[in-house]
């Protein structure tokens, strides 16, 4: 018993929803729902067809509530043939409506104005003659049956045909709400009474229907303009693609989590010897030859997030065949995730360039060995690694003995061949490390890394060996040897390079002093006594010191050099 009354209960709280005279907030509500339902369209083509579809179907609502009782027309004193034709115009109205809103909803148009206009003439002339001059209600009912119907009609083929252009559950809804209003035409003179109540249940479901249906067309409409947006995406990273590919610079843009090649385009896989096909599989570290430049270009890229016309040298990834590129990067989004744009430009060839004017710059035009400027730049940082490792290091000087009177005997010429072939020897017979310079005129310093003061006596003895055993032909073809004298010092006693070189200087003094075509290690008494010596017989002589030393001894390079303590 309980569960039957349940039921009745729940029968009579759902009709109560659409009967307005139990309660008039759930039709007022919907119609609410449905009018902003509209307006939720926004931009949406659709807006106006359903627009005049709602208007038309709230008329059609208000001539149902008419037909059922229109008393409050006569008592504003109006008369039977009046009311007549004020139904009949309303429902030209309605039916004008649909006919805009099939045009809508097929077209996205409205319909030619001419036609209309036809339509309205001829509705109104047929609307006046059978309400004034050919009254009768059963053909008024039967003109108001035509006339709504007709536009009825022209709705539903638009909306079918819309519905048959693209099927989607909006379109079924917006035909099933269509179909409620043939129903609610077809029945509007049947008065359905349900405990006493005379609104048709049709006018509700079909608030309901539409207002769903408008809802769907909206998702529908977002979902085509996100696939529209997405196809405008596609087309956009294809031109993209394009421009990318058809720049004359190589291009490469990669992953900056997993470093791999997202993108690659024609010159830059012609520049890395790589096919497009296999640039996925290829990480950006893999074109990079030096790890701390890479490292510092990656560092300053984080930093700033853009770097502009940074060298790097890189490699061909076929032959590791190395050359430098100037490369401007910057991080950017690249579908949907974060990359490294970078565009190349080859600067092998000014590389090359610069390396050549660098070494013409540091090293000497004749001999080929470091000048003495970039000696004084090279040593010093050589000295700093000596004493981070607490090695000893030790200098030569050498110098060819009589080489005035070479100059004099053989020419200029000759004298050139001399020091480029000291030069020569001096390389070949020093390992890699070690350090040749030209201070100027026939003096030349060798750096000599991790030696102690008896290894440097060897290394000298040996090369004053091989220089000795040497022979340079002259311009008839005679074999013609010379000779050198090697001053030898160590840093067992100082680091400091001054020192260090005013001291091999001496040494190299000493060298001569004894004979020449020797090696002598530096003594500081020996050394002190000799240039005593040197210095009373200038004193003695009447002429100028300068030519004194050019007619009878050899003139140090390093006589400028402040005499220092040690």
């Amino acid at each position: 018993m309980g569960f039957e009354i349940c039921i009745k209960w729940c029968k009579m709280s759902i009709l109560n929803i659409f009967y307005s005279q139990y309660n008039w907030l759930w039709p007022l509500l919907f119609i609410l729902m449905s009018c902003v339902s509209i307006f939720c369209l926004q931009n949406t083509k659709d807006k106006c067809g359903l627009l005049f579809l709602l208007l038309g179907g709230l008329v059609l609502i208000g001539v149902t509530y008419l037909n059922q009782d229109d008393r409050f027309l006569y008592s504003m004193n109006l008369s039977y043939n009046f009311v007549t034709f004020i139904k009949l115009f309303i429902v030209l109205a309605i039916s004008v409506l649909w006919i805009f809103s099939g045009s809508e909803l097929y077209s996205n148009r409205s319909p030619n104005p001419e036609a209309i206009g036809f339509y309205l003439t001829l509705g109104l002339v047929v609307c006046i003659y059978y309400s004034f001059f050919n009254h009768s209600q059963a053909m008024a009912n039967t003109i108001s049956f035509i006339i709504l119907n007709s536009g009825l009609l022209i709705l539903l083929c638009g909306v079918v045909l819309r519905f048959l252009q693209n099927k989607n559950f909006a379109n079924v809804t917006l035909c099933l709400s269509i179909v409620l209003l043939v129903v609610q035409s077809l029945t509007m003179n049947q008065l359905y009474k349900y405990w006493g109540n005379n609104l048709n249940i049709f006018n509700w479901l079909w608030l309901y229907v539409l207002t769903f249906s408008i809802l769907l067309t909206k998702q529908n409409y977002l979902l085509s303009e996100l696939v529209k947006s997405w196809n405008k995406i596609d087309i956009l990273n294809l031109q993209i693609h394009s421009m990318i590919d058809s720049s004359p610079f190589p291009i490469i843009i990669a992953k900056i989590t997993n470093d791999k090649l997202l993108l690659v385009n024609t010159p830059a896989a012609q520049l890395f010897n790589i096919s497009k096909k296999e640039a996925p599989f290829r990480k950006l570290k893999d074109l990079f030859v030096d790890e701390a430049n890479r490292q510092n270009f990656f560092t300053q890229l984080e930093k700033e997030h853009e770097v502009q016309d940074y060298d790097l040298m890189v490699c061909n990834l076929v032959n590791a065949a190395p050359f430098w590129l100037s490369v401007s990067a910057k991080t950017i989004e690249y579908n949907h995730e974060m990359a490294i744009y970078m565009a190349f430009q080859d600067i092998t060839q000014r590389k090359k360039r610069e390396a050549g004017l660098q070494s013409q710059a540091d090293k000497d035009p004749l001999t080929l060995a470091w000048n003495r400027r970039y000696f004084e730049k090279l040593v010093p940082e050589c000295i700093k690694e000596c004493l981070k490792k607490s090695q000893n290091f030790s200098l030569l000087m050498l110098d060819a003995d009589k080489f005035k009177n070479i100059n004099d005997t053989y020419g200029h010429k000759f004298g050139d061949k001399v020091l480029i072939e000291l030069a020569n020897i001096c390389h070949n017979s020093l390992r890699t490390d070690d350090i040749v310079a030209r201070f100027g005129g026939e003096e030349f310093v060798v750096f000599l890394n991790n030696t102690d003061s008896d290894s440097a006596l060897k290394v000298a003895e040996r090369l004053r060996q091989n220089i000795e055993s040497s022979t340079i032909e002259d311009d008839n073809a005679n074999a013609i040897q010379f000779t050198v004298s090697i001053g030898v010092v160590s840093s067992e006693k100082t680091a400091s390079l001054d020192v260090l070189l005013r001291q091999v200087d001496d040494a190299m003094y000493l060298a001569k002093k004894r004979g020449r075509n020797q090696v002598a290690l530096y003594d500081e008494k020996a050394a002190q006594t000799v240039l005593n010596q040197k210095t009373r017989h200038q004193h003695e002589l009447d002429v100028h010191p300068i030519f004194q030393n050019e007619e009878n001894e050899e003139i140090s390079l390093l006589d400028s050099y402040d005499s220092k303590i040690l």
